[in-house]
């Protein structure tokens, strides 16, 4: 994967709470998920929907009902 805006953004999230680089966790994040690469759209920073956000590698976590 060239770059990908999901993978960015969760860089930023784990720089601001480890206190590292952004660009640091940004590879630390694409050598983990290299066997589990984020969709396409994902990619391109299209995983929000309308109502929560989706990440294809933890769909398989239970929804909680309101």
């Amino acid at each position: 994967m060239a770059s990908c805006e999901k993978c960015w953004d969760d860089a930023g999230l784990r720089a601001r709470i480890t206190g590292r680089s952004k660009a640091e966790c940004y590879n630390e994040i694409l050598e983990e998920r290299k066997d589990n690469p984020c969709s396409p759209k994902e990619q391109a920073g299209q995983w929000w929907d309308e109502e929560k956000q989706c990440d294809s590698r933890q769909s398989s976590q239970p929804q909680k009902d309101n």
